[in-house]
């Protein structure tokens, strides 16, 4: 459990006009293993207060203290290494989740910091993340992440053995721009060395081998100087694999339970629901008229029906013949 000093000194907030009272900072820690001794709130204000004053002492010129009605407020200074590390202890609860999306040298921290929660046992216990029923994320080679992220945060380039989704393997020197996560998987965004593109593509982290240091890169190769990797991949639309296709007015119904919880995720911004039976609910939403959307829809098998466009009906309905036919062979 967290002494309670911790505690308090933790929940103080940088800003004056956040300030805390000790009646607050007792109400907020009431049930602190600290303050489940005392008998009254008398006695838990007391205590709290004792804290306070000690934290002014040990923290001399962190902690500041300021009249307000009838009893004083509190704040401290912002101390950006320890605001890190509580932060760090909060996400250690995502730790499988966060883990691939941080630098080299931050994933240690992460392991000491969840060693540390654990011992702790204050957070973790009372959390737990769900694994998919259907899917487990990909388990990464180690070797392969400490390379490819030190090219990252070096910014150089890196040599690899990289198999495609066709099953093909070849030795390729990539530069990478940064990293992308999409679902479970986590994809490099590099351009490979000698190519004539001049946009990165998408490599699998977890379609990599063999991975090696190489040079520098050099100025023209890398993420430009002026963007970011979101707005660079949010405007050739690289996280949504969409790349390439056609913006169009997407009309499905959607029957039974399928689609009640849709306006929790949207299709879109300008998503419309409309509710035509108990049974039966139709959605109207701009979308892109990708491979992605298709299995979307398919996912919910007779309870979806495309409406329009008239060429998405057709391509749903193709694509629904074919798995007919699939499933007639024995």
């Amino acid at each position: 459990m967290e002494q309670l000093i911790d505690a308090i000194y933790r929940l103080l907030p940088t800003k004056a006009g956040q300030a805390l009272s000790v009646t607050a900072l007792r109400d907020r820690l009431e049930n602190h293993d600290a303050l489940l001794t005392c008998a009254t709130s008398k006695t838990k204000y007391q205590k709290v207060q004792r804290q306070l004053d000690k934290l002014e002492v040990d923290k001399a010129g962190k902690i500041f203290v300021e009249p307000y009605d009838k009893e004083n407020r509190y704040w401290k200074r912002c101390e950006p290494e320890t605001q890190l590390a509580n932060l760090l202890r909060q996400l250690s609860l995502l730790q499988d989740v966060i883990k691939q999306r941080l630098p080299a040298s931050l994933q240690q921290q992460l392991d000491d910091v969840m060693q540390m929660t654990a011992k702790k046992d204050h957070w973790l216990r009372k959390i737990y993340v769900a694994p998919s029923s259907v899917w487990q994320p990909p388990k990464l080679d180690p070797a392969v992440t400490s390379v490819v992220y030190q090219a990252i945060e070096e910014n150089r380039a890196f040599s690899c053995d990289y198999t495609t989704i066709k099953g093909k393997t070849r030795r390729v020197t990539l530069v990478p721009w940064g990293l992308m996560t999409k679902a479970e998987k986590v994809y490099v965004l590099a351009i490979e060395r000698g190519s004539k593109k001049s946009a990165p593509v998408t490599y699998a982290l977890i379609s990599i081998r063999n991975a090696e240091l190489a040079g520098p890169k050099t100025i023209l190769e890398g993420l430009p100087a002026d963007t970011d990797l979101r707005t660079y991949c949010e405007r050739h639309q690289i996280g949504s694999f969409a790349a390439g296709a056609a913006q169009i007015s997407l009309v499905v119904r959607f029957y039974g339970n399928a689609g009640r919880n849709i306006k929790e995720t949207p299709l879109s911004d300008d998503m419309q629901v409309q509710e035509l039976s108990d049974d039966c609910r139709e959605v109207t939403a701009t979308v892109y008229n990708s491979v992605e959307l298709r299995k979307y829809l398919h996912g919910f098998g007779e309870q979806a029906e495309v409406i329009a466009p008239t060429e998405l009906r057709q391509h749903m309905r193709n694509e629904l013949h074919a798995a007919i036919k699939r499933y007639e062979k024995l």
